[in-house]
C-alpha cells in the first residue's frame, strides 16, 4: 500500500508537470463541439492539455468520466467510474466466482481503440487484487496489489 501512495504521489507530480489547465475559451471549437454533442448535463467541467490533446474532466450526476479528444474533435480515450452494480453480469459472475470472498472497492471502465475494458480493484481486508476485464467477463489482466 505505501508504494501505492509513492506511486500515486510520483504520477501526480508527474501529471501536473505534463499536462496544462485550460479556460473553455482556449478549446477548439471542433473539441468542445464534440463534447458537448454527447455531454450537454455534465457538470464540474475542468479542461486540460495532456501533450498534444485535450483532456476532460467532469460529472455526471456521482460518475466521474475523463475524456482524451484530439484536436479534431475525435475522441481518442474514455474513462468513466462506475460502481460494482454497473458491471456487465459477466464480469459479475467471475467476480463472485473467482473472488468470492473479496468486496469490490474501485472500478473504472475504459473505452480506447473502439474496445472496452472494465479495471476492477478488491479487497478481502488481507490482500488486493487489480483485474482487467474485457466486456464478455474474460479476465485479461489481473496482479495482485
Amino acid at each position: 500500500m505505501k508504494e501505492l501512495k509513492i506511486f500515486m504521489l510520483f504520477l501526480f507530480a508527474t501529471s501536473v508537470a505534463v499536462a496544462q489547465d485550460l479556460n473553455t475559451s482556449d478549446i477548439p471549437e471542433e473539441v468542445s463541439n464534440a463534447f458537448a454533442k454527447d455531454n450537454a448535463n455534465a457538470q464540474h467541467v475542468e479542461w486540460e492539455r495532456d501533450k498534444e490533446n485535450y483532456k476532460v474532466e467532469f460529472y455526471m450526476g456521482l460518475s466521474e468520466t475523463e475524456i482524451w479528444y484530439d484536436e479534431l474533435g475525435t475522441m481518442i480515450k474514455k474513462k468513466q467510474d462506475l460502481n460494482a452494480e454497473q458491471l456487465p453480469q459477466s464480469i459479475s459472475e467471475v467476480l463472485k466466482s473467482e473472488f468470492k470472498d473479496y468486496r469490490v472497492d474501485d472500478v473504472d471502465m475504459v473505452w480506447l481503440d473502439n474496445a472496452t475494458t472494465y479495471n476492477v480493484e478488491v479487497d478481502n481486508g488481507k490482500e488486493e487484487w487489480e483485474i482487467t476485464f474485457d466486456s464478455d467477463g474474460k479476465i485479461l489482466e489481473k496482479r495482485r496489489d
